[in-house]
Formats: structure tokens, sequence, C-alpha cells
């Protein structure tokens, strides 16, 4: 063999090598992000299972903010957040206890945490990495209640009583809830792009005639 024929033999085992290689890694980075994808979907179910059954069995009010003895929002003057809402059962179902979702964002790790609050002690993390958290109201009609009337009063049972609540709320007949979850790790959240639920529900208390 001439090494005229080495060099070509060679040229061409490299181009066939890059080839190959070209082929795999695509491939090897969609057998990477399979599990997460998947885990992605698991986190979503988590978070939208115990929150819609909430949602679909909450009383009137349901209060776009926190409530409970710890970071009680009315105590600081807070009456509405955009990704927070406390949903109360009714008073025939005392032993199932208000529960507030809300948003717990890490600046540091670039995720958050869907919590989940009882109003007492038990102040535990339902899902993670939770990239967003959003909740939109909407009243009998179908329009949209703009975040300013659902925190200027009028106020009840009175504007100096510690658990007041703007009578507006009262409006609310669908409660919007926008959901989007990350890949765990930053590598994979390059490979693989966030994904966002957006659902609706309509508590059944607060729909009777």
């Amino acid at each position: 063999m001439t090494i005229g024929e080495l060099l070509i033999a060679s040229a061409i085992a490299l181009t066939l090598m890059g080839t190959v290689l070209g082929v795999t890694a695509p491939l090897q980075r969609v057998f990477d992000t399979q599990p997460e994808y998947a885990d992605m979907h698991q986190r979503l179910r988590a978070a939208i299972d115990p929150l819609a059954k909430d949602l679909l069995a909450a009383a009137p009010p349901v209060m776009p903010y926190r409530t409970g003895l710890r970071q009680d929002d009315p105590s600081a003057g807070v009456f509405y957040r955009p990704d927070a809402i406390t949903l109360v059962p009714m008073p025939w179902d005392p032993g199932a206890g208000a529960h507030t979702y809300y948003f717990k964002g890490d600046a540091s790790a670039g995720t958050g945490q869907l919590m989940r609050y009882d109003g007492d002690e038990s102040d535990l993390p339902l899902t993670d990495h939770i990239a967003g958290l959003a909740f939109v109201y909407f009243d009998a009609g179908g329009g949209a209640l703009a975040p300013e009337t659902l925190q200027d009063g009028p106020w009840f049972p009175s504007e100096s009583d510690i658990h007041r609540f703007d009578t507006d709320l009262l409006k609310i007949r669908r409660v919007r809830v926008i959901l989007r979850v990350q890949a765990a790790t930053p590598v994979l959240r390059r490979m693989l792009p966030d994904r966002t639920v957006t659902f609706d529900v309509a508590p059944r208390n607060a729909n009777r005639e």
C-alpha cells in the first residue's frame, strides 16, 4: 500500500467516524432527556391533582393571599398576591382544613417550589423545580377580576376586623391556574424547554344557586 492510498483510507475512516459521532451525539442527548421529560410530567401531575381537588371543594371566599398563624398576609396589610391562594373547606367538613398554595422562589438556584401551607405549622414543598405559578380570577359572566378590585374594599365583616376580606372575593366563580415546571438541572434546561400547564376550576360551592 502506497502512502497516497494510506492517506485516502485514513481520510475515509475519519469521515465515517465523524458521521457516526454526529448521529450518536443527538441520540445520546435524547436518551439523557427522556427520563427528565417524564419526571417533569410527573411533577406537573403531583402539583395539579391536589390543587384542583382543593379548588373544586373550596368554600367562598377564595382568597388570593396566604392566611394562617405564620406569615399571615392580611396581618401585614397584603390582600393580593398573584402567586398565592388560600382555600377554605365548607363548615360541614372541618377536618379538611384550610390550604394555602404559593410559589417559593430560590434566586440563587434559579428555580422554585410549589408550597402547601395548612394554616398552622405544616408548611411543606409539594413539588420542586417550579419556574412559575400564577392565579387569575373570573366572575359569573366570565370576565377576569382586576387585582385592584380584590383588595380595595368594601370589607367584610368590617374594615377593622383582623379576619376581614374584600367582598369582591365573593364574585369569584372560576379560577385559572398557570403552572410552569423546568428541568432539574441547568444542563438539561438548555436542552429541554419548560412545560407550562393552564387549567380552570370552578369551585362548586361558589357556583351554587
